[in-house]
This record gives structure tokens, sequence and C-alpha cells, in this order.
């Protein structure tokens, strides 16, 4: 079956005990949002700390999602600067049959466009079964997909969509309206931008907190209720913020384990979140919980 890039997409976090994968969190976290109506899962890149796990880690959460959620697809991260290693972890992920892969640019080595076009045709030729996703995150990266390139690897049919976290809503617009890609925002602050400029969906880690909210938001502006969606992003605009205040997915991991879903544990480099955001973070979802007014009529009510 293809692969369908549309609605809300979580990059569900990797939770840590003693710097091993808690899988019984991450079941029990995945059966949680899943009831939230969200579309799938992206596991092992930027938010699951993909770049800090083994193939045989990632095989792992696969293996636990896989079981957890059956119906919804994931996406695994694939990430090296490397195009030789970059295709041996395609090649040994595709092995385990994921719904795609989500697939970074060379990093740091700054190779020209020409460059990055050979590097993402090795990984699909690597995984010539699996859908590749681009991942566009040119503030990590350092390297920029052009458009053009992008139009020049969808017509070869090795890529299918794009998650796209350049800051650019001059070039969300072109991804958009000048490529047959399926466009997914990842810049969580300007999800609500990219939806209604006609982005497909977005891949949102702030999604953990409140997926129902993200969820209906979309719904929305699919049916055209621009005002409704509105509130709903100004809402949750604050909290988004603190989510990324300090590097991810430190803070996000903390509210989780504030609500008791995992623990706060990351790896290193990572730092665990400051005592000062952990209790803005607290006190903001605290205060969208009791907006009633905002979960009654725009999130849980009629469209």
């Amino acid at each position: 079956m293809p692969l369908i890039l549309e609605g809300i997409w979580i990059p569900i976090v990797t939770p840590f005990r003693d710097d091993a994968i808690d899988h019984a969190a991450l079941a029990a976290l995945a059966r949680h949002l899943a009831e939230s109506g969200i579309t799938g899962f992206v596991a092992g890149a930027t938010t699951g700390e993909g770049a800090l796990l083994s193939i045989d880690e990632q095989a792992a959460v696969l293996h636990t999602l896989r079981h957890a959620t059956p119906d919804l697809p994931v996406v695994l991260g694939v990430s090296s600067p490397s195009t030789a290693m970059a295709a041996h972890q395609a090649r040994t992920l595709s092995a385990l049959r994921p719904d795609g892969l989500l697939v970074t640019p060379p990093s740091y080595v700054r190779p020209t466009q020409l460059g990055v076009q050979k590097h993402f045709e090795a990984v699909a030729d690597a995984a010539p079964h699996t859908p590749i996703i681009v991942y566009s995150i040119p503030y990590r990266t350092g390297v920029t997909v052009e458009v053009e390139t992008l139009q020049t690897l969808a017509q070869q049919c090795c890529v299918v969509g794009i998650k796209e976290c350049g800051g650019d809503l001059t070039r969300m617009l072109r991804l958009i309206h000048e490529t047959p890609l399926q466009v997914l925002s990842g810049d969580d602050g300007m999800n609500f931008s990219a939806l209604c400029l006609g982005a497909h969906g977005t891949i949102a880690a702030s999604a953990h907190i409140l997926p129902h909210w993200h969820v209906r938001m979309h719904e929305l502006l699919r049916q055209g209720a621009l005002a409704r969606a509105r509130r709903i992003a100004v809402a949750l605009h604050p909290i988004t913020q603190l989510l990324f205040a300090e590097p991810n997915p430190s803070p996000l991991k903390a509210l989780l384990a504030e609500s008791g879903h995992i623990a706060s544990d990351v790896r290193l480099p990572f730092m665990p979140v400051s005592d000062a955001l952990r209790g803005r973070l607290v006190a903001a979802l605290a205060a969208l919980e009791n907006d009633e007014a905002v979960m009654m009529e725009h999130v849980t009510g009629p469209s």
C-alpha cells in the first residue's frame, strides 16, 4: 500500500531507564497517543533521540510500536553524513518492513545539490520497496535540499514526501504547489500556518501533549473552520514555545514524566530540563487543561 502522509504524526520519544529503552512505557505511551486519532508515528528520529540509538535499538522500538498499535504506520529515522552508512542503515531497517524511512541529507560535509541528490538515490536504492521521506532540517544539518533537487528526486519516484523544518513559509508554499510530494510541517511553531497553506499534515513533537487538540485543529482546517482552528493554535502556542525553550526532547520528556507517562531520562549529550522550565511547563499545561471553553467548544464540540 502507498504511504499516505496526512494528518497528525507524532515523532515519538524513546523512554529510557538507566540508559536502557523502557519498552513497557513506550508501548503504554503509544497506545495513549493512538486514542487521540493521530495518523502514525515517526520513531528514532530527532525527538526519539535517534542519533543516539543503535540499529538494534531502532529495530526493538519498531517491534514495540507494531505490537502496541498495530493499526498505525511507523516511519523510522535514517541519519548519517556518510552515504555508505546511511544506505547500510536504510537496507537493514527496510528489511523490518517499516512503513517508510525519514532520511536527513548528509550533515557537516556540506555537499553540492548533486551530492545531496546522489545521497538520497543511494539510500533509495538500498531500500527499494520502502517509501523515502526527506527530512529537511537545515538548522541541524547545515544543508538545504533545494526545491529543484526535490523535484528531480520525486520524478525518479524514490522520494514520496518531505518533513519541512526550514522556517520559511515561502519555501513551504513552493513545496506544496511546485512538487508532487506529500508535505508535512515539522516546525511546531509554524504548523498551523503550514496547514493553512495546504500542507498535508504535521510531524509534531508538541502533539505528545493534548494530541486530540492537534487532531481537532487539523480536522477543523480541512472543514474550512479557520477561526475555530486558529483559536486552538493560539491556545497551544505558549506551551509549544516552552517545549523548545531547551533542546528537544528534554522539555517534552520532563512534561510527560510529570503526567506519569515515562521517566524523564535522556541520553548524553542531552541534559535533563532545568527546574525553572519544568515549572513553567507544568503551569502552562495546567492552564490549558483548565480552559474548558476551548476544550468543549473548539476541541470536542460539534463540527
